[in-house]
This record gives C-alpha cells, structure tokens and sequence, in this order.
C-alpha cells in the first residue's frame, strides 16, 4: 500500500511538470538562467544526483543503448559535470561537450581528464551562441525543455541540422509526455528522419528517448 502511494505520487509529480512546461514555457527562460545553474553547481557537486540514483542510471544506460554503433564523434549539449560523458567515451566515442555552468564544465574536465584529448569542454549557450565543428551524433538529454517554445527550439533544429554530417544523428531524451512534443518539433522541417523512439513508464518518471538521422 506505501508503495503505491509513493508511486502515484511521484505520477502526480511527473504530470505537474508536464503541465507546467505546457504552461509556463515562454517564461522558463528567464528564471532558468546561467546564473541560475551556475549558482545550483556551486550550491553543490551533482546536484540532480546523476551519480547515484537508479532511476538515472537507468535512463543513462537505455540512452547509452541508443546510440548507434557508427557514431564515433558526439556533440553533447549540456553534458553538466560529466557522468554520462564518461559512458561515451567509455564505449570509445570522442565528445565536444558544451554547458552553460562554468563550474559544471571544470568540474567535467578533472573527472575526464584520464581520456585526453577525446574529450574537450566549452562554456556554451547553445540558444544564442554557436559551437564549431560537424559531428556523427548530437546529444541533448533532459535539457530543451528549459530553453523556451516553438520558435527557441526550432532554431536549434537548424542549428543541429548544421552540425551534423550528412546521415548523422540528434538523440534526444526528456519526461514525457511533453518530450514528445518536443521531439515532434524536430521532424516538421523534414530534415531529420525518425530512426526509433521508445517511451518508458517508469513510476519515478516517464521519458521518451528519440533518435533521429540527419536526411
């Protein structure tokens, strides 16, 4: 019986979010700022608990499974202190990760820095700057739906676009529903094609997982 209850209300939490993405887009970015992360790294290390929660791992290791075989160089948008990062290049792989959160990224470079030059980090706002470089694979988990609506996200649908080498690849993981609908956006242009999704239904929270192929 405690169970469930811990179940629905972690279901009530998830639907709450949902609804308030829906809601409150146009203002989310205004209160989730640089500073704002910037001040939640330096609160504390891990402040989402990446490193120790099951449901993350989770998530990470179904995230990791997406990716595909032939993707060798990934460009991970908000790649934070580097957790996931170092499941990339654990498989191999070469990442340009970018974050908003200086400390965020310094905090990455000491925990990679055993990789070398296979990883390389750069303070980044990807809604008004612009990274360089062409990349087999672009990854942004759990981080568009703090970036704004329709038209924010749309105009890094071209950017992604820009970045990726012909057939390349955008993997995309957020809660869902509302990953859904952001995740839809990005085959509207028909410059990306859906190659798999899958959704799970977790009872800490659903997410849906996308991969799409640059056409």
């Amino acid at each position: 019986m405690e169970k469930s209850v811990t179940t629905l209300k972690k279901r009530i939490k998830s639907w709450s979010e949902n609804f308030g993405w829906r809601v409150f887009t146009p203002f989310l970015p205004r209160y989730f700022t640089g500073k704002h992360f910037e001040e939640l790294y330096q609160s504390k290390p891990d402040p989402w608990n990446y490193q120790q929660n099951l449901f993350e791992k989770e998530k990470y290791q179904k995230t990791l499974d997406a990716v595909p075989y032939d993707a060798s160089s990934i460009w991970e948008v908000g790649c934070s202190e580097g957790v996931f990062t170092r499941l990339l290049l654990e498989k191999g792989k070469t990442v340009y990760g970018v974050d908003i959160s200086e400390t965020a990224l310094q905090r990455a470079t000491e925990r990679l820095k055993a990789y070398g030059e296979r990883f390389q980090a750069r303070k980044l706002d990807i809604t008004r700057e612009d990274g360089g470089g062409t990349f087999d694979l672009i990854l942004t988990s759990e981080i568009l739906y703090y970036l704004g609506g329709r038209n924010v996200l749309l105009s890094l649908e071209e950017k992604f676009w820009r970045h990726l080498r012909p057939g390349g690849y955008l993997l995309m993981c957020h809660f869902y529903p509302s990953g859904k609908i952001i995740h839809d956006l990005y085959q509207e242009s028909g410059r990306f094609q859906l190659i798999s999704e899958s959704v799970t239904h977790h009872p800490e929270r659903e997410y849906i997982i996308t991969l799409l192929r640059r056409g």
